[in-house]
This record gives structure tokens, sequence and C-alpha cells, in this order.
């Protein structure tokens, strides 16, 4: 053996692994050899192997005493519960994590999350329009609350804002030319369509539950009950007289239209209300461009096929989209004003997808870009991609690697990993609990999944939340050192 390494390993011997010694007092001190630099994870284990308390997780040096030859910690007798562990042998051990790095790869299964700082929904309920391009939606996220938020094709999310909790029954959604109108559970909320900003002194009635909600440039209509009213954010408000109890409503500066039992009324100029002829039982409703409405609903064939259609004031067809059976069906359409562009939500087992079309010179539709959400209960790895549902595919619960040469021993040791999640976030940890990389701070994960990467010292994990799937490159795993800082005996 050349000298270098008979060094190392007679200091590995004086100064890793303490003197078994009696506990004279409740805090003893623990010093030990530090071959080179990271952050150091240490545990104590009773002589079954089990851990039973964390003296340091991931520190750097600040969080011991330097000595002359390592660093030195203390041990206060006590396990993670603040109670006294029983008479006995104990050991210390732990491991020096250098230079491993944890990335952040994609998100799959939901094209509404662009980074780990978006808004993360897991549902969308409602969304509309905006004179801009822009999209104001309404819906659920992964955490278990309602937000609102304004979103872009090119730049996502440019504000979002939570409501409450996600028990509320339902979520209505309305624009007027500067705010976004919210009504939830029992309460409004108004929103800047500008930065988001909260615009509480708008005077909206309290106390007030909604069925239905449409703004114009200016005014919010809503029915409640068997009445329709009419105000303004601040506070002028009025009652309009209405032929049946709309359950859906539209509004703009050309009209008023609501639905009732599937027929379509419509009040333009502030006339009367009149029942529009449509060959189709209608749903959902939005004002297009000019003197234009579209719906989504099922016509009235005998196959009460779904559809999504464009029709003038008088109920003529314009143009119509009936998509496949096999394919999501439409739940809610809203149609910009100012271009002949519409966006459809669509739904099928699983999934739910928004679309945004136009009619091209083919006469065909162009989708000019989509948005959707999979669910993805059971996701893993299958062929090396993520996969939605890998259950016909086993998952590994732990990986092995091979250590770089350990300058204390000489040795190249192996260490086995696997994934921890709680409400801390993500961890890789060994197999007795010891976390030597934090892959993540996301406190609502629901399943993790590991596979190998692409070197022999890295791995690829998944971590879901109900909402999306994010994908973690972790590398370097070979820059992992066990460190021995021997044993202590409690004896009372």
């Amino acid at each position: 053996m050349a000298l270098p390494r008979l060094c190392a390993f007679a200091l590995a011997l004086v100064f890793a692994v303490s003197l078994l010694q009696a506990a004279p007092r409740d805090t003893q001190e623990i010093a030990f050899a530090v071959p080179g630099q990271g952050l150091i994870t240490l545990g104590v284990f009773n002589k079954a192997g089990k851990l039973v308390r964390m003296l340091h997780v991931l520190d750097g040096e600040d969080a011991f005493r330097v000595g002359l030859n390592g660093y030195i910690t203390q041990w206060d007798g006590r396990d993670d519960a603040g109670q006294k562990v029983p008479v006995g042998r104990y050991f210390l051990r732990g491991y020096l994590i250098g230079d491993l790095t944890v990335e952040g790869e994609a998100f799959h299964f939901n094209d509404w999350v662009s980074s780990a700082e978006s808004p993360m929904p897991r549902r969308i309920e409602d969304f509309l329009m905006l004179p801009s391009g822009n999209f104001l939606v309404a819906g659920t996220t992964a955490a278990g609350k309602t937000f609102c938020g304004r979103y872009s094709n090119e730049a996502g999310f440019l504000w979002s804002r939570e409501i409450g909790a996600a028990s509320t029954p339902s979520i209505l959604l309305a624009a007027t030319n500067s705010a976004a109108v919210v009504h939830a559970g029992q309460s409004w909320k108004v929103f800047s369509l500008e930065d988001g900003s909260d615009l509480s002194d708008a005077a909206l009635p309290a106390d007030t539950r909604p069925t239905a909600l449409a703004a114009d440039n200016e005014r919010v209509y809503f029915f409640e009950g068997d009445l329709m009213k009419s105000v303004t954010l601040d506070g002028a408000a009025s009652q309009l007289q209405v032929p049946a109890r709309f359950g859906t409503l539209a509004a703009a500066e050309t009209g008023i239209a609501g639905v009732s039992g599937g027929s379509l009324w419509l009040s333009t100029s502030g006339e009367p209300f009149a029942k529009i002829p449509l060959p189709a039982s209608v749903t959902s409703l939005s004002f297009g461009e000019g003197k234009t409405l579209w719906f989504t609903g099922t016509s009235m064939d005998p196959d009460a096929s779904p559809v999504v259609a464009q029709a003038n004031f008088e109920g003529g067809i314009l143009r119509a989209l009936v998509p496949k059976l096999s394919d999501p069906q439409p739940v809610l359409v809203r149609a910009s004003r100012t271009s002949d562009d519409f966006s459809v939500l669509e739904e099928s087992p699983g999934l739910q997808r928004l679309r945004v079309l136009s009619r091209n010179p083919e006469g065909g539709w162009s989708i000019e870009w989509e948005r959707s959400i999979q669910d993805a209960p059971a996701f893993g790895f299958v062929d090396g991609q993520a996969s939605a549902n890998a259950t016909a595919v086993p998952q590994p619960a732990s990986l092995r690697f091979r250590l770089d040469e350990n300058p204390l021993t000489g040795k190249h040791d192996e260490v086995t990993l696997q994934a921890a999640f709680g409400p801390e976030g993500v961890q890789l940890t060994t197999a007795d609990g010891l976390p030597l990389a934090i892959v993540s701070h996301s406190p609502d994960i629901q399943r993790v999944a590991i596979q190998r990467g692409p070197a022999p010292d890295s791995l690829r994990l998944l971590q879901g939340n109900g909402a999306v799937v994010e994908e973690y490159l972790v590398q370097g795993l070979r820059h992992i050192t066990p460190l021995t800082a021997g044993e202590v005996e409690i004896l009372k």
C-alpha cells in the first residue's frame, strides 16, 4: 500500500472513529474526519440499525466546530421526538455530498404549467377571450385552491390570484373593459385586468349567490333566483325583465343573451328578450364578432350530436364544428368580439383541452394553439420516457450507485438511493432514511418515480401533485462519501 494511503487510513482511525465512551453528561461531543468539501448528513443509529436521531441534514461547515483534524458536533442523547434514548450503544454515520446537481428538466401532462413559479391548474372551470388576445382563466389548483389569472399564449400567466378553497360549489367569471369579476362561494372578487391588483372597493352586492354571470364593457349582469340584475362596479344597480330563468348568460355592447332549458334568448338595444330559433339545444354561449353568437350544445337530430356553431342574431347557422364521438366533447365556448377566432373547452375521461380555432381559406378549421390537462395518477417511466399510465411497467423503488474512491479507506463504496416525499418536499435518501439530496420543496407531492439517467452516476425523477408531473435530472451521485463518526454508549 502506498505511503499516502497508509497515512490517510491512520488519520481515519484516529479522527474518524471516536473511542467508545461513557456518557458523563447529557451532551457529548463527536469528532470525525472530513475527506473533502461539501454538505454533510449525519445520523444516530441504534444497534438494530434504526435511525433514531438526525443530527445534520445537508449542513455546511458553519454547522460544525472545526477541530485540528476534522469537524466536531454534539449529541444530547435524545431522539428526533426529543425523548431520551434507552441505555445502549449508538452509532454515528452519514455522508459527505460533493459536486451533486439537481436540475428541473420538463413539465408533463399539463400545458398550462411552464415554470415552478406559475399557477398549476388542476382543472379549468371558466375562461374568457379578451380583446388583447389574452385569456382570463378561472379554475382549481393542485394545492386545493380556486384561482383567477390572465394568460398569454406567448408568455404564460401574466398574473394569477388565489380566491379560496376548491370546495367552492362554483366559479363564475366575467370581465368588463378594465376588471376581472369572479364570484366563488358566497363572495365577489374583482381584479385589475392589467396587473391583477385587488379592486376591493368595487361596490358589488354582498350576500349574493348568482347562478349565471356576464359583463359588457361597463356593467355586470347576474341571475339570482328568478331575477336578473345589472350593476356597475361603482354600485349603480338595476333589474331587468326576463322571460325565463337563465342558467347561462353572455353580454356585449351589442346585447344580452341567456339560455333556459336549452333555448336561446336575446335582447338587443334594450329591447325585450326574444327566443332565437336554433336547430340545437344550447349549453353555453358567447358573443362573437359583429352581430353573431357562438354556442355549444347538441343538435336536434335523432342522434343529438355535440356541436360548436356560430349563428347570426336571427338564428341562421354561419359555421359549425361537429366533433367525432371519440374526440373530447365541447363543454364551453368563448369567442373573440374583434376577430373570427373562437375557443372551446373540451373534455373526455381523464383529459381537459382548450383550443383556439379559426376558419382557414379552404373552409376547414385551423388550430391556432391549444392547452391540455391530462390525468396521470399512475405516471412513471415507460421505455425511458415519462408516461401518464405506467401501471404495466414495474417502477424501481431504489437504485444502487458506485461511488468514487473514499480517501479515508481507499475503497469504492456503493449507495442505494430511494425517493421520499412529504410536507417538506422531495428528497433522495438512503434506504435507512438519511437525506442526500433535496430535489424540490413542493409540499403537495402525491407520487414519485425514478429511473437511471444518461450517465452511470445520474438518475431521473418524476414527481406529481395531481395537476402536473415534473421531471428532474440528478447528476454527480458518485461524489458521495460515507462518513463514520464513531460510537457512543448511553449508560443512563
